[in-house]
Parts: structure tokens; C-alpha cells; sequence
């Protein structure tokens, strides 16, 4: 078959044609699919959107029980312009900067019994301190109450991923008087410790740490009286550890501002309550005819008694049951 100039003309004519024609629908198929693609983005986006709007309107609430023991737990006055204090000096002591700091672990509730505890034993490492210092005869007489008159029955194995730590400092007082505090504080709840809750508390806090040893300030002495023969005989002092139940502090309000791990974004509210306490803060006051009143904060006499704190969290994420 013979073609014509005109006849070529026109089949390349109609190849180019359907080349372009080709490439326009080969386009169009391969744009609807980046609209398709687009579109399902969009929707998946929508959907986590969706999702994170419905979980931050959903509650969770768990209540834990937090136990600190003696060592774990320190009360920080900060630098006088004394060591050695009167006794009418003591309420003196200025407490603005103060703080606690603590680190105990959390267990579950249905774990822990609380039970009375009418004072201190041999048990709890506090007799023998006092006893070997002061040269006590009787246990009974040295036996120290504990704030609040009762302690755990039995603390069950810690978790080393479930814990309750952080700081307190006293932001307003009055002389001895603890008026407000602030405090930043981790409740950790698994994950090997990653998974932490932040939680700030900034808030009044009415306490007096110091109110036992200004109402009967020789809780924790002998008395060296004088003969009048001239010869110093030491006695018991009537105001023994026994007689004096320590103060418990009030609870107080804090709030969730983020997290670690799967808290990471999360919001809520928690409250922290203590329910047991320790016994009086070692101080040491000797008044005498002869010698003066002399009183002296020691670190070194012990306190016994666990610290034990309920703490009710409401949050945005899913809590964990402790172990």
C-alpha cells in the first residue's frame, strides 16, 4: 500500500494525539490518586484529632498509698544566725525557705493496714537512741508517740517503678509558723520509673512544725537540779516523750501539668493526705539553776515511724493499679 504525503500527515497526526491523550489520562489517574491519598490523610487526621478531643474530656481516677521511711524523709532549716538556741528563741527560727523532701514507694490501698500504734518500741530502733544518750532506766519512760497514733501493719514489697518523690519549700511563714508552700513532685506508676506524672503544688499550708517543742519544750531532756546541799542531781524530766502526740500536717491540693513516658500531655488534679507520722523532731533542752537554758536541734537522735500519705489522683490518661 502506497502512502501519501497527506496520508503520513495524518496518521502522525492522530499517533501524537493519542500520545497526548494518553499522558492526560495517565495525569488525571495518577492527581485523583494523590486527592484519594490526601483525602485519606485528612480523614485519619480528623480521626486522631477526634480521638484526643474525646479522651481529653475522658476522667480517670485511682487512689494510691504512698510509705516513707524515717531515712527518707528530711526536714532542711535553713542557716541560722545560731546553732544553739533558748528555748524562748526557738519560736524564733525562721522558717521561710524551708523544705521536705521525701522519696517512698506507692502500693495499693487494699495492700496496706493501718493500725493504732500507742508509742514507740525497741522495735523501731527509737528506745535504745534516747536511752544510750540520756542513761534512761525505763523504756516506758522514754517511749515516743507517733503523729497520729498509728502506723502501717505491714509494707509489702516496694516496686522499684512505682514511687512518690520531690520537694517542698515553705514560701510564706510567720517565725515558725509554715504558712504556704511550694512543692514539685514525681508519681512515677510503672514503666520501669519512666512513666511519671509532674505535679505542682502551690497553695496554703497552715503548719507548725515546731508547736510541740514551744508548748512543753523539755520533751526531750533531763532536768539537772540543784540540791541545797550544793551537789547536782539529775532526774527525769516529767514531760517524757509519751506525754506528747505529734501534730499531723494538713493535706493540700495539687495539679497534673504534664508527664513522661505514657503521661507525656497529661492534666488532672491530685490530693495528698497523711494519715501516719513520725515522732518528735530531736530536740534537746537542758534547763538548769546553774548552767542556763541551752537548747540544740540534733540531727544525730533518732526518729522512728513511717510516713505514710494517701494520695487521690484524677487524671486525663488511663492510672495504673499498683502492684
Amino acid at each position: 500500500m502506497k502512502l501519501t504525503g497527506s496520508t503520513t500527515v495524518t496518521m502522525i497526526t492522530y499517533l501524537l494525539l493519542g500520545l497526548i491523550c494518553c499522558s492526560t489520562i495517565a495525569k488525571g489517574v495518577k492527581a485523583n490518586e494523590l486527592k484519594l491519598r490526601a483525602r485519606e490523610r485528612m480523614r485519619k487526621d480528623k480521626a486522631e484529632r477526634q480521638l484526643q478531643a474525646d479522651n481529653a474530656g475522658l476522667v480517670f481516677s485511682r487512689g494510691y498509698v504512698c510509705i516513707t521511711r524515717p531515712q527518707d524523709f528530711a526536714f532542711v532549716i535553713p542557716q541560722q544566725k545560731s546553732v544553739e538556741l533558748g528555748t524562748e528563741d526557738l519560736g524564733e527560727l525562721n522558717l521561710l525557705g524551708s523544705s521536705t523532701v521525701q522519696s517512698g514507694g506507692i502500693y495499693d490501698p487494699a495492700d496496706v493496714q493501718i493500725v493504732d500504734r500507742l508509742g514507740t518500741s525497741e522495735a523501731d530502733n527509737f528506745a535504745d537512741g534516747i536511752n544510750g544518750f540520756f542513761n534512761f532506766d525505763s523504756e516506758d519512760k522514754i517511749r515516743g508517740q507517733f503523729a497520729g497514733q498509728r502506723q502501717p501493719k505491714f509494707i509489702p514489697q516496694k516496686d522499684p517503678g512505682f514511687f512518690f518523690n520531690g520537694e517542698c519549700v515553705a514560701t510564706q511563714v510567720r517565725r515558725a509558723l509554715i504558712l504556704g508552700h511550694s512543692c514539685l513532685l514525681n508519681l512515677c506508676l510503672g514503666g520501669g520509673g519512666y512513666n511519671c506524672l509532674a505535679i505542682y503544688a502551690g497553695s496554703k499550708f497552715v503548719f507548725n512544725p515546731l508547736e510541740q517543742f514551744l508548748v512543753s519544750p523539755t520533751t526531750f531532756s533531763t532536768v539537772i537540779e540543784i540540791d541545797p546541799q550544793g551537789s547536782p542531781e539529775t532526774v527525769l524530766n516529767p514531760n517524757n516523750p509519751g506525754s506528747i502526740v505529734p501534730s499531723l500536717p494538713p493535706s493540700y491540693p495539687g495539679t497534673i501539668i504534664g508527664g513522661t513516658g505514657l503521661f507525656v500531655g497529661a492534666v488532672g488534679y491530685v490530693d495528698v493526705t497523711t494519715i501516719t507520722g513520725s515522732t518528735l523532731p530531736p530536740v534537746e533542752f537542758s534547763p538548769s539553776q546553774s548552767l542556763g537554758d541551752d537548747t540544740t536541734i540534733r540531727a544525730d537522735l533518732p526518729q522512728a515511724g513511717y510516713i505514710t500519705q494517701k494520695i487521690n489522683v484524677v487524671a486525663n490518661v488511663p492510672l495504673p493499679v499498683a502492684p
